[in-house]
């Protein structure tokens, strides 16, 4: 936090960002917030920190990034694991007698389940905390990896992917609501920026892995390998990962809470009861046209400017350029990392700079639309698919660079428009923001799993280049409703209808 000073409470309405509080939240907020707490800038810090040591907004900047790198690690971990075997889909094919894209439904079956699982776990993680359900889930992830590694038959691999898929895919969904529980809206693009790179790349991490692991070992270590480091990870976390989850409604006479009960599970709030109507409030978040239309536009992103790759990539690059396995994997790995740095590092600094920007010329307001002026990035995932496709389908008159540079250009747009997406999003419902994340978490995984059902057939039939420029131009047509938040997106949410939810006010 880049606190540095406190004014007079005097015009805390003008300030602080309201969800429509009750009034019994908002009276036991009130002892902790005597002061108005500003950044470096002078403006008001949103949300307001306690005075209570325990809130993690008040954590020092090393514990802070403790957590913000284990976090993104164990979202990097779950589709780093789930994608190490996608450049070994032909040796898959020839161990269990299917096809290259029947192979593939390994991936898609892991997706679906990352997808639609979390949404039962996100309750869990609103109650009793984020560290059991990144701890659980890590270790199931492992466990069933290692398991896939082992398994003699094709249904018992599809199975651990299923299983997977809830555990390992949980630490992604949640992962933003943790960084939301520990930055203030002034600095939380570029520490989103950070979970989000990591959240990316873990597809385009593993077939560095996979493809050298499939063509010197076995198809097996593909998924071994992640799984040993998940357990790898499950040790460390357990000693270095604390609890972010903190109830504004705390009392400042609390007594706070030391290291160990931030490991120990001790510093969960014990006023706050599951019910099963937490497990419909995810799905309530589809009302709110300014998740629904980025979770949109995200899905395509995502699915057309990573997933395509993936899926195809294994079968098309050794077709069309005679790729061995450690090739493919070379290939669905370095355009890709390389484009997501890039895109980055004009990403998360430079949302923050926006919305900073905007709040110094408006009188310290806060404006979530402020960041959207960086999607403009995005339309690089359109362009990145286009050029990838036309140099598919020209395969033996432009080089297989061609193809690489087109996927690093998509990369670059999409790491941009992630970072946006979901800094975005969760500005303008902070406290639902575990609900938030999980819906783009399941825009993002279950459009993308039907991909690999229709992207090499429909380029078969028609044509690379036109199949992928189809691919595009749907992507085109969600940037187009999201780009228009950034002039839209205030009268949308000042509607009666759009009125903030009521639950988790105190978080």
């Amino acid at each position: 936090m880049d606190e540095n000073k406190t004014q007079p409470a005097t015009h805390l309405e003008s300030v602080v960002v309201h969800n429509d509080d009750s009034k019994e939240i908002e009276n036991e907020m009130k002892p902790d917030i005597e002061h108005v707490k500003l950044d470096k800038y002078g403006l008001p810090l949103i949300p307001q920190p306690s005075d209570n040591k325990d809130d993690p907004l008040n954590w020092s900047l090393p514990m802070k990034l403790l957590v913000v790198f284990q976090v993104s690690w164990l979202a990097f971990l779950g589709p780093m694991a789930a994608a190490v075997a996608n450049p070994a889909f032909v040796p898959l094919s020839k161990a269990f007698n299917i096809t290259v894209v029947q192979a593939s439904y390994e991936l898609t079956m892991y997706i679906v389940f990352a997808g639609v699982g979390p949404l039962l776990v996100i309750p869990f993680a609103n109650i009793y905390g984020r560290r059991p359900i990144y701890l659980v889930g890590n270790v199931i992830g492992a466990v069933t990896n290692i398991a896939a590694g082992y398994s003699p038959t094709w249904a018992g691999i599809l199975a651990t992917r299923a299983f997977n898929g809830i555990a390992a895919g949980s630490p992604g969904a949640i992962g933003a609501a943790t960084i939301c529980d520990m930055f203030c809206m002034h600095e939380r693009g570029f520490y989103m920026g950070i979970f989000t790179l990591f959240l990316t790349n873990g597809p385009h991490v593993a077939p560095l892995i996979g493809g050298f692991a499939a063509q010197y070992l076995s198809w097996n270590w593909c998924f071994r390998i992640p799984g040993y480091i998940q357990l790898g990870t499950f040790v460390i976390n357990i000693f270095l990962l604390p609890e972010t989850l903190y109830s504004r409604k705390t009392r400042l006479d609390h007594k706070p809470h030391s290291y160990v009960d931030l490991l120990l599970f001790r510093s969960t709030m014990s006023d706050r009861k599951l019910h099963l109507k937490d497990f419909w409030r995810n799905l309530y978040m589809f009302k709110y046209l300014v998740v629904t239309i980025p979770g949109l536009y995200y899905m395509t992103a995502f699915g057309y400017g990573s997933v395509l790759f993936a899926t195809t990539g294994s079968q098309l690059f050794k077709q069309f350029y005679n790729f061995t396995v450690s090739q493919t994997g070379l290939m669905l790995s370095i355009p890709l990392l390389i484009g997501c740095v890039i895109g980055e590092a004009n990403a998360g600094w430079l949302v923050d700079w926006m919305a900073i920007r905007y709040a110094k010329k408006h009188d310290g307001e806060r404006l979530p639309e402020a960041r959207l002026g960086a999607l403009w990035f995005g339309l690089l995932v359109p362009i990145g698919v286009i050029i990838e496709g036309v140099c598919l389908t020209h395969f033996k008159t432009v080089s297989w660079v061609g193809t690489a540079f087109g996927m690093g250009i998509a990369n670059c747009g999409l790491q941009a428009a992630t970072t946006v997406t979901y800094a975005y999003t969760t500005d303008c419902y902070k406290p639902q923001s575990a609900e938030i994340s999980s819906l783009l978490n399941v825009f993002r995984n279950v459009y993308s799993m039907i991909i690999s059902f229709y992207a090499i057939p429909f380029g078969a039939k028609v044509k690379y280049e036109y199949a992928w420029l189809t691919f595009a131009l749907i992507n085109i047509v969600f940037f187009i409703p999201m780009m228009s938040l950034k002039w839209y997106g205030p009268k949308l949410r000042a509607m009666s209808w759009q009125a903030p939810p009521k639950f988790h006010n105190d978080l």
